[in-house]
C-alpha cells in the first residue's frame, strides 16, 4: 500500500490533492482524516532523517567483516555448544 500525508483545507465535502500528487486522481483510495493540530513538537519526519543518519554514521563497523548467514551461525553454535 502506498500512503502520503499532506495538509490541505476542505471546502464544501471536497479535498483537492496537491499538484505533487496529481497521479492519484481516478484512483480508489482510502482517505483518513485527522484534524491538523498546532504543535510545536518537532515533526517525526524530522526526528526519522537524524535517525538515518545516525545509523550512517555507524554503519562503518561492519566494514571488511564476514556477515553472511553462515557466518552468524557458525558463531552463534560455536557460543551456545562450547
Amino acid at each position: 500500500m502506498n500512503a502520503v500525508e499532506f495538509q490541505t483545507t476542505a471546502h464544501d465535502g471536497i479535498i483537492n490533492l496537491p499538484q505533487d500528487q496529481q497521479s492519484w486522481n481516478g484512483k480508489k483510495i482510502r482517505v483518513i482524516l485527522l484534524e491538523a493540530t498546532q504543535s510545536t513538537e518537532p515533526k517525526t519526519a524530522m526526528n526519522h532523517t537524524d535517525n538515518e543518519t545516525d545509523f550512517f554514521q555507524v554503519a562503518g563497523i561492519w566494514q571488511n567483516r564476514d556477515i553472511t548467514q553462515a557466518s552468524i551461525r557458525t558463531e552463534a553454535w560455536r557460543a551456545n555448544h562450547s
